[in-house]
This record gives C-alpha cells, sequence and structure tokens, in this order.
C-alpha cells in the first residue's frame, strides 16, 4: 500500500506483489507501471486484478528457452493483429447482397429502440450485404427513420410495442432466409418477450445465433438448460453472465477462467464474456483474451455495436473461431484509434461503429 502512494515508476519482475496468478485475484497488490514477467507470458497477467495492475508486460529472459515451452499443453491465448486478419470474411469478385452476409435482428421496443438501431446499423458497416430489423409495428417509423439500409421488418405487436410469443410464426420465413440472426438488444424483459426469445432459440436450433442483452436474460432462472446453445454465441457482460448462472458476481469473478470454460464446454457454445478485456471461450475449453481496448468503451451502446459485426462476420463466413475472434478484436481496434485521436472520453458507440471500416483496412493493409 506504501509503494503504490509513492509518485515514482513502478516495476514489477515476474508479477506484481500480491497478485494471484491461478485467477488473477488479490486483496493488496503492487500497482506496477512496467511488468517484466520471466521467460513466458502468464494468463493471470492479462485479466481480473492482473489487467489493472500490471501495466505493461514484457518478457525477462532467465536461460529457459522456447523448446521447453513448445513441450507443454497450451489452451489460453492472447488475440493478437495476426488472428484478426485471419478471420476478415473474404469477399469474393463476384459477390452480391444476398451472398455477402444476411443477417437478421431481432431486437427493440419501444422503451429501448436505440440497441437494435446501432445493431443493425453495424452489420452493414461490417460488410454484411443485405439486413432485416423485425420491429413492433406500432412504433416501426421510429426505426426506419434512424436505419442506413437495412430494411424494418414489422410484425404484429396489438399496440404492446414489443416482441410477444404469437408473433414467432409471423418471423418464421424471415428466421430460415437468415445467414446469421442477432436476438437480444433492447427487446425488453416482459414475461411475453421472453417466451417469444426462448422458442425461437429453441425451435431454430441450427440457425447461427448471437444471443445477447435481453435474450441473456431470457436464459436466466435455469432456461439456459432447457434449450440447444451448441454453436451459438453468447455475448453477456459478467453481470449479465453471472445472473443467468444464478451465481454472484464477486463469486464469478473469483473464478472467471474456469466459470467460463466449463460452460462453453457443458453447452457446446461460444461464449464471449465482455468486459475489461473481453475474453472468448470455445466449445473445445480453450480461451482468448483481447489485447485490445480502453476505459473510453465502457458506456452505453458498445456492446450493441460488437454484437453487430459479430452477426455481420458470422453471416459473411462458414468458419466460426477465426472470424467471432477477428469481429472481436477490429471492435477493440476500432475504438482504439478513436482514442489515438481524441482521448477516450468523447467518444460513442456511433463513433465506435463508423469506425469499423477503418480498423479492417488498417489490419487488411498490415498484412497484404
Amino acid at each position: 500500500e506504501k509503494l503504490n502512494l509513492i509518485p515514482a515508476y513502478r516495476v514489477a519482475i515476474d508479477l506484481p506483489s500480491g497478485l494471484d496468478l491461478t485467477n488473477s485475484t488479490g486483496d493488496v497488490i503492487f500497482n506496477a507501471d512496467l511488468t517484466i514477467t520471466l521467460s513466458e507470458y502468464k494468463t493471470g497477467l492479462f485479466y481480473g486484478k492482473g489487467y489493472v495492475n500490471t501495466g505493461e508486460v514484457v518478457k525477462g529472459y532467465i536461460g529457459i528457452g522456447t523448446e521447453y515451452y513448445e513441450k507443454l499443453p497450451v489452451n489460453e491465448y492472447l488475440i493478437e493483429p495476426e488472428d484478426a486478419f485471419l478471420g476478415i470474411p473474404v469477399k469474393e469478385l463476384d459477390a452480391h447482397k444476398y451472398s455477402s452476409g444476411k443477417v437478421l435482428i431481432i431486437a427493440g421496443s419501444a422503451k429501448l429502440p436505440g440497441a437494435a438501431i446501432l445493431t443493425t446499423n453495424t452489420t452493414l458497416k461490417s460488410g454484411a450485404g443485405a439486413a432485416i430489423l423485425t420491429f413492433p409495428q406500432s412504433v416501426s417509423m421510429v426505426a426506419q427513420q434512424k436505419l442506413d439500409s437495412a430494411i424494418v421488418f414489422s410484425y404484429n405487436d396489438n399496440n404492446n410495442a414489443y416482441l410477444d410469443i404469437i408473433n414467432v410464426e409471423e418471423l418464421k420465413e424471415r428466421i430460415d432466409w437468415a445467414d446469421a440472426i442477432a436476438i437480444g438488444p433492447g427487446l425488453g424483459r416482459e414475461e411475453a418477450t421472453v417466451s417469444a426469445v426462448l422458442e425461437i432459440i429453441r425451435t431454430n436450433k441450427n440457425k447461427k445465433f448471437i444471443i445477447d442483452a435481453d435474450a441473456i436474460f431470457a436464459l436466466g432462472n435455469g432456461e439456459y438448460q432447457n434449450v440447444n446453445l451448441k454453436n451459438k454465441i453468447l455475448t453477456p457482460h459478467q453481470k449479465e453472465f453471472s445472473d443467468m448462472l444464478g451465481i454472484g458476481l464477486a463469486e464469478l469473478k473469483n473464478d472467471i477462467i474456469n466459470y467460463g470454460r466449463n460452460f462453453s464446454k457443458e453447452y457446446a457454445c461460444f461464449l464471449v464474456l465482455k468486459g475489461a478485456p473481453t475474453i472468448i471461450f470455445n466449445p473445445a475449453g480453450e480461451v482468448f483474451i483481447n489485447s485490445l481496448g480502453n476505459p473510453g468503451m465502457a458506456k452505453f451502446g458498445t456492446g450493441d455495436v460488437l454484437t453487430g459485426i459479430i452477426a455481420s462476420f458470422i453471416s459473411q463466413s462458414e468458419e466460426f473461431e477465426n472470424t467471432l475472434i477477428s469481429a472481436i478484436y477490429l471492435h477493440s481496434l476500432a475504438a482504439d484509434l478513436i482514442a489515438e485521436e481524441k482521448s477516450e472520453y468523447g467518444y460513442t458507440a456511433t463513433d465506435i461503429m463508423e469506425k469499423i471500416p477503418h480498423a479492417i483496412k488498417f489490419i487488411l493493409n498490415s498484412f497484404l
């Protein structure tokens, strides 16, 4: 505690004192500006309390060669620029709008229209060829006025202004049409909406779903055990995930890697646990930690933009894992490019959305 109060440049050797590397927790931890970790990177330095207290992390050499580590099993990774490049969907010369990714966005309500707008507009900014937003008919003009190029499909909401279980049949043709479906942003948490979300996921087990926000809420109270989540992508933030599991947030944070790994393995899904940093878990139990992002992203709407870019990329590719990793990295890269220009204070989720094409170009130019 005394060292942390000294106005000096603080260097940790191997790891900051007080940090438990097994789960990246600790009560009193040395707050380093630079951590010279010995021989090889450790997972606990890049998430949780490690992420907050390590500062810049570099490797120091103590005589152990890389051949030693190459023999060890590895299932935890840092996402790097090469990973983002490998996952960017390829644009064929003879592509047309329906071969470039068709995204259906089941999102929005009268109370929360903005989330649906951000998600939908982001899908097209990220390269998808066609996007349809389903929206309550009684308030559909709210969505139509804010969309760039996407189409609004209005379902009969009987002036309730939210999705109901009776609307599921209306959406069937659009669901069949889509290459990827984003569900949840701004849907609301009415009982009828929860029932509709569960029915849509349950009856379309072979479709590619990105399940976010209020659709994550619908999976609470043990409902995630009653639907087939195989190859679905869930994008909760930490509080949404702990609520869905029925545990406290502190309990989750004390063992976040194992909770995420066990969930994705048991339900054969991809879990994108949003936070600082965002962590991805795949059905094989592998862990991918995002290496980009800044505190300016901690505001309304950034998660909706992330859902949009994931849905867009997934709709354009037959491959899941690399595409998902690329989308998450590029979302954070866009925010970091803005922070370089404007600082971490003055930008919004819309700014991140507008910067995504620049982030994609940045990565492509770096490797082509």
